[in-house]
């Protein structure tokens, strides 16, 4: 039974990445379920999303949808370093944190302005 592994035993795998880029979606997609809201409105998901299942061959797993990275406006600076102080359990707690990149996405520009460190 899914729900009977409790979190802790379970393989964490999270998704990571800019705003819009489709996190939400492959989560959906994978799950085949609407767990996350997806809008094409930036900045929909705002706390981590997060949906235990079985993945076969693996066995329990617990996917984790976040909110991206990277913001632009008066208030950007200061919401990029709110998330990132949020998303530094979900990434330390992953077993297999998982980049996902829209087709014109450069990595290292999101990585770099949030100013994030994990060990």
């Amino acid at each position: 039974m899914v729900r009977a592994t409790s979190k802790g035993f379970r393989l964490h795998i999270g998704f990571f990445g800019r705003r819009n880029v489709g996190k939400s979606s492959l989560l959906n997609a994978i799950t085949q379920q609407k767990v996350s809201i997806v809008s094409e409105v930036a900045g929909t998901t705002t706390d981590p999303v997060e949906k235990p299942m079985e993945l076969l061959p693996i066995g329990p797993v617990l996917f984790v949808d976040t909110a991206g990275v990277d913001d632009v406006g008066a208030l950007g600076a200061q919401r990029i370093e709110k998330r990132a102080r949020r998303l530094r359990a979900p990434i330390s707690a992953s077993s297999l944190p998982s980049l996902v990149c829209g087709p014109s996405s450069k990595k290292s520009s999101w990585l770099n302005s949030a100013h994030m460190e994990f060990p």
